[in-house]
């Protein structure tokens, strides 16, 4: 309950239309359910839109990378409060 209920007021201000949920949560029933309650909004598993729930985390590790690769930022300051887009981490050869 206390999950669903600080869920909910992370959320408030973007006022999302559905919730995807990933990772361990989303084998838990009872959570996804008390989620849809106090969020209001279909709550969903990342498996309905092709991505396993399960791997989510290593996917976007992946993504970050791979931008790291090609030299293109990885955050948006406007969700991470950097001061404006970066390039994360770093490419060490030896």
């Amino acid at each position: 309950e206390l999950t669903a209920i600080t869920v909910r007021d992370a959320l408030k201000p973007f006022a999302p239309r559905e919730m995807l949920v990933c990772g361990g949560g989303v084998h838990c029933p009872p959570l996804l359910a008390r989620l849809a309650h106090h969020c209001g909004v279909p709550v969903r598993s990342t498996a309905n839109y092709g991505i396993d729930p399960d791997f989510v985390e290593a996917a976007a590790f992946a993504w970050l990378a791979r931008e790291t690769l090609v030299n293109r930022p990885g955050n948006r300051p406007e969700v991470t409060g950097a001061r404006g887009l970066r390039v994360l981490g770093a490419v060490i050869s030896g």
